[in-house]
């Protein structure tokens, strides 16, 4: 017996699938498109029409019969809110239906404030946003929060999040429904970086691709043909703990070797430290690890030869990790997203794509791409604001199907 997957999602979904990220588009086209009878489609477009969600454009060119009124997403009916939360600060991003980010705010992270009062703030600056925004609260489909992992998913509560400790089993989303009204849901940032690749369309249609994030720790994302896959708990892409080194250090995970303690913003900051106290580099370390990484990273592009072989080493080290990623998933396409890839993505982009060509076992096959995210920093936050966009209007899930 085998197990495969395959994606479910429902028709009228497929069809505004296909309307936002190929319109405007026919009635004859989405039929073709996704093989649904022609009455079928004309239901589904009147129910879409009446929701407000598409609108009817001018009518393309003639085939020999009378034009075909085309449709197209209709950006501002409907709105979601993304948040991307972190230990050193906090992104706010309103995203219109077509995925455009129509406002954005950063917060400090959380510091000494326990969840329940940071929660609070965080309402109470949404509020701000969303009336600065002038937009009508009933439009707003909901609040998606991006956090790192381990999570659970269905509970809402982040589970033994190294970075986020204090937050372990604080019921986030519950109490953020509570504070703002809005109907809110909890995932993996790397997850949800992944998916706003697709809902923008930087991916193509059938691929198998991951997203890797990393700020202050690496994830994974990992998308089928538009579908993410979440594993059984919802911590799938847990790359950062991936083993590089069998004997090596005990990771606070409890796993020996991790490339998070090679590849990782704290692990490089830590070797910068180390310079810094022999002479080998002059810095200025603040204690924010994004802050600090980012001041490697400012040096490395502008010459200083330690600082980049910091740089180039910690890619050497996730290219490791990936290779595996590769070899397991089969990707056809690797993204890179999260503030650590701002100063020095095409480093990582050149080291990553040379050792995957490399390496990786099906490389005679077909070259994996990698690129960098073309939601730079905000990747979590948008990918956050689509993903209520995408569970409200075009839900899709993976199902295991055991064949024989």
């Amino acid at each position: 017996m085998a197990e495969t997957m395959r994606r479910r999602g429902s028709s009228k979904g497929r069809a505004l699938d296909l309307i936002r990220s190929q319109g405007p588009i026919s009635r004859v086209e989405l039929a073709e498109l996704t093989g649904l009878t022609q009455a079928t489609i004309s239901n589904l477009v009147r129910e879409l029409l009446a929701d407000g969600v598409v609108s009817e454009t001018g009518r393309g060119e003639s085939s020999g019969g009378k034009p075909r009124m085309r449709l197209e997403i209709n950006p501002a009916s409907r709105f979601g809110v993304g948040v991307d939360l972190g230990a050193d600060s906090s992104t706010f991003v309103v995203a219109d239906l077509a995925g455009t980010i129509i406002g954005r705010l950063g917060i400090d992270g959380p510091g000494a404030l326990g969840p329940a009062d940071y929660v609070r703030r965080m309402a109470d600056d949404l509020a701000h946003l969303l009336d600065g925004l002038d937009i009508d609260r009933s439009a707003v489909v909901g609040l998606g929060i991006a956090a790192p992992g381990p999570i659970d998913r269905e509970a809402g509560v982040i589970v033994g999040a190294p970075s986020l400790a204090a937050w372990s089993e604080f019921p986030l989303t519950a109490e953020l429904s509570r504070l703002t009204g809005f109907s809110c849901v909890l995932d993996n940032d790397a997850t949800a970086a992944a998916l706003g690749e697709f809902w923008l369309g930087a991916t193509e249609v059938g691929s198998t691709y991951a997203s890797v994030y990393m700020g202050t720790g690496i994830g994974a994302g990992i998308v089928f043909d538009g579908t993410v896959y979440r594993g059984s708990r919802s911590n799938v892409g847990e790359l950062g703990h991936v083993s590089v080194d069998a004997r090596g250090p005990e990771c606070p995970c409890g796993n020996r070797g991790c490339v998070e303690l090679y590849a990782g913003p704290h692990a490089v900051i830590a070797r910068a430290r180390e310079a810094a106290a022999t002479g080998g580099i002059d810095l200025e370390f603040t204690g924010v690890a994004a802050t600090d990484f980012a001041a490697v990273a400012e040096a490395a592009i502008t010459g200083h030869a330690l600082a980049l072989a910091l740089i180039e080493d910690s890619a050497e080290y996730l290219a490791e990790a990936i290779v595996s990623l590769v070899n397991i998933i089969d990707l056809d396409h690797l993204v890179l997203a999260g503030s650590a890839f701002e100063k020095v993505g095409a480093i990582y982009v050149r080291t990553i794509q040379r050792i995957v060509g490399e390496r990786a076992l099906s490389r005679h096959l077909q070259q994996v791409s990698v690129r960098m995210s073309v939601n730079g920093t905000d990747a979590a936050a948008l990918g956050a604001a689509t993903m209520v966009l995408q569970e409200q209007l075009s839900p899709r899930s993976l199902q295991s199907v055991t064949l024989a």
